[in-house]
């Protein structure tokens, strides 16, 4: 097996980014693109939590992408989060590690404000992610009154200073739920979801919420678990390979 970090220009963003990513010894196609959450970069899943020996055990690559504390947005004017994440970092693991470009091989998955990217990159691109792992995140209407509202609230009690890009989300940002009625409205496949989330999270209640809407949008809901604890990386560490297991076992289809 072998983790990489590499660093190159991005035209999406506008300047030089990183990115790490695992290879396993023995590969089974199937690539997982592995999302940060509010405090986190590239390295952050490898130093905290036991995805290698997840993703070794299934045979999984790992693409990691650094987020920049932007909320996976698509700036406009601007920096392009979330089409950098689903065209031109695709483009660039894909071709230099010989990733498979199908889409039932290639699913995305976060924790937190990566969750809420995770979705929002899947359903930007339904075509190249058959799957979603959700540890937490939202879906919903007013989400930056409710749930980035939240999240900046948490952050500060941490003794944190919460990204700009909390403030900058549109008022009305129902971009998630946009992005879904696209979706069906052309015919695009949806992707199907898992999610879990940390009961004793203060943010629980969203994630709670965000698998019945989600089900109510149409989407097929494989889990949606609700464990027992803080959302820390004992909890990650365990929903994860909960959904490894299950994105391992539930077959090739699209």
């Amino acid at each position: 097996m072998a983790t990489l970090q590499m660093n190159f220009l991005s035209m999406k963003l506008g300047m030089q980014t990183n990115v790490s990513v695992f290879i396993p010894a023995k590969k089974s196609g199937r690539t997982l693109w592995l999302l940060a959450d509010e405090t986190g970069d590239d390295s952050q899943w490898l130093r905290e939590s036991a995805i290698t020996r997840v993703a070794e055990k299934y045979g999984f690559a790992v693409v990691f992408p650094c987020p920049f504390e932007k909320l996976y947005s698509e700036e406009n004017p601007g920096q392009k989060f979330t089409s950098y994440i689903t065209e031109e970092l695709w483009a660039v693991c894909t071709g230099m590690f010989q990733l498979s470009q199908k889409r039932e091989d290639n699913f995305i998955a976060g924790a937190s404000l990566g969750a809420y990217g995770a979705l929002k990159c899947a359903l930007t691109a339904p075509e190249k992610y058959s799957k979603v792992v959700m540890l937490g995140g939202a879906f919903e209407e007013d989400i930056k009154g409710g749930y980035l509202e939240a999240v900046k609230k948490q952050m500060a009690e941490a003794g944190l200073v919460p990204p700009l890009a909390l403030d900058d989300a549109p008022a009305d940002d129902a971009e998630l739920l946009t992005k879904a009625a696209l979706a069906k409205a052309e015919g695009k496949p949806l992707p199907k979801l898992w999610i879990g989330y940390a009961g004793a999270s203060p943010l629980a209640r969203y994630a709670g919420r965000a698998a019945v809407n989600l089900s109510v949008q149409g989407f097929e809901l494989a889990s949606s678990m609700e464990y027992e604890g803080p959302d820390d990386w004992d909890f990650r560490d365990l929903a994860l390979k909960d959904a490894a297991a299950w994105l391992a076992n539930c077959g090739k289809e699209a």
